[in-house]
């Protein structure tokens, strides 16, 4: 069945399959897993019972279809660095706390000054954090 698709197109079906099973397996973690109670967020499982029993059986049947699928198409796993994964996620924070320093946040309005003396330092401390974990996983 490869031979149907172009190396682009096999490509493009390959990586929308690999994304599919991904957010499959994350579903069911979540839908197995206990509630998460961070420090800002709390992750709760509202789905009764035997809805979720029917949703796990639904993401083992999408599961199999990709499995058949990779086979039809002799698509390989793809190995991932979780180091690559982490290297990631680390420099989006580091973006997105560059971008709640008072100087930036004064594109939603004005800031009053005492954010500057009070809110920046805290920001700046975790973007040290953040840059000293980059270091320690690239190290």
């Amino acid at each position: 069945m490869s031979d149907l698709l172009n190396p682009a197109q096999l490509r493009s079906v390959e990586v929308t399959l690999r994304t599919f099973e991904k957010n499959l397996r994350l579903s069911a973690a979540w839908l197995d897993g206990e509630e998460e109670n961070g420090i800002l967020y709390r992750r709760k499982l509202t789905l009764p019972t035997a809805q979720r029993d029917v949703a796990r059986q639904r993401i083992n049947a999408a599961l199999e279809q990709i499995a058949i699928l990779a086979r039809m198409l002799d698509l390989p796993p793809e190995e991932e660095d979780v180091i690559r994964l982490i290297r990631g996620r680390l420099a989006v924070s580091w973006a997105n706390l560059i971008d709640s320093q008072s100087s930036k946040l004064k594109r939603y309005g004005d800031v009053d000054p005492e954010a500057e003396r009070t809110l920046d330092p805290a920001i700046r401390r975790l973007v040290k954090l953040v840059q000293e974990l980059e270091s320690i996983i690239e190290g």
